[in-house]
């Protein structure tokens, strides 16, 4: 069963969000999957503290 997900609207800088889009293109990821993932690895992180 998939992962039910929730809508997270933030605002950025457009020159952040522009190279934040560059990096996750050149990681193969879609901007949100890679906003994603560094959440993911920033509570794991705070979890083990």
């Amino acid at each position: 069963m998939p992962k039910k997900t929730k809508l997270l609207n933030i605002r950025i800088d457009a020159e952040l969000k522009k190279a934040a889009k560059k990096i996750a293109v050149e990681d193969g990821r879609s901007l949100s999957n890679w906003v994603t993932r560094l959440i993911e690895k920033e509570v794991k992180k705070a979890e083990q503290e």
